[in-house]
């Protein structure tokens, strides 16, 4: 089974027939426009391609460390973060625990466990078992990221074979990021980074949204701008995340821009929006 056209087979199956998300053609098209007349977006890293192989190895296990709980950082409302909660923060901490100990070790895994307890980052028992369940085979992992960077297809399989915490999620936002990243950080898979879907989490799906590319209808909108729950794997999460996957496969085939400069595109952007994103309470994203 092909597991990386899963997600998108899916995401066509939730779309079919939608009747919460709905797409629109014109605003996807006025939006591509939008993208080329601004141009790409880049984020922006310490190191580079320039970097040591020590320092690529670090930041590869720092994106495995990091992308293993890079989610739900909100609580009860999508501005509130205990502690500060974000992805900025998690890879700050990350980087101290690396300051400290300079290599991976189970040690470091304790400290960093311990900073998000500090710091109350939600769903901390999860996070602790996505973590732990890194350490017995996370070197081994790294070596093959590190000596076989064109073969994506084979590395993104046994990602979400080796780890459930990365597999567990249908649409695959984490496993898909965490190659991301190391495209952003090294330029690595450029050809062919593509392929893999769109990180379908709360802020890209908002922007779409924003921008008019999707339509929530009436019960779903009012339930976002109302701040309620909507259940993991419900219809309406689903198809949240489909058409966010589908649109901007689209998107990156308009722009001929790659999967990655798009998700950079409009997530850098999720604080010109000041709507609230969708509440599921998830490992997923």
């Amino acid at each position: 089974m092909d597991i990386v056209q899963s997600v998108f087979s899916i995401s066509e199956e939730f779309m079919q027939s939608p009747e919460h998300v709905f797409v629109c053609e014109d605003k996807v098209l006025e939006t591509v426009e939008l993208m080329m007349d601004s141009g790409i977006t880049k984020f922006s890293f310490s190191n580079g391609c320039s970097s040591t192989d020590r320092k690529i190895m670090v930041a590869i296990y720092q994106e495995l460390l990091g992308n293993a709980i890079n989610y739900c950082f909100w609580y009860g409302k999508y501005d509130v973060r205990p502690g500060g909660s974000s992805s900025n923060l998690m890879y700050k901490l990350l980087d101290k625990c690396f300051n400290r100990f300079g290599i991976f070790t189970k040690e470091l895994t304790d400290y960093y466990v311990s900073l998000l307890t500090e710091y109350r980052f939600p769903l901390l028992e999860e996070r602790v078992k996505h973590l732990n369940e890194l350490i017995p085979s996370i070197d081994k992992f790294v070596r093959m990221v590190f000596a076989s960077k064109v073969f994506l297809e084979v590395l993104f399989e046994t990602l979400v074979k080796l780890f459930p915490g990365y597999g567990s999620d249908i649409f695959l936002k984490r496993a898909s990021l965490f190659f991301i990243q190391l495209n952003r950080r090294f330029g690595w898979w450029e050809d062919i980074i593509s392929s893999l879907p769109i990180p379908a989490d709360y802020q890209v799906p908002k922007m779409l949204e924003h921008y008019g590319c999707i339509v929530y209808s009436e019960k779903l909108k009012n339930k976002i701008d109302s701040h309620e729950l909507i259940p993991k794997h419900s219809v309406q999460e689903c198809e949240i995340r489909a058409a966010t996957v589908l649109v901007s496969k689209k998107i990156s085939k308009l722009t001929g821009w790659s999967i990655s400069d798009v998700d950079s595109w409009f997530w850098l952007r999720r604080k010109e929006c000041l709507s609230p994103f969708h509440l599921t309470i998830t490992t997923d994203y």
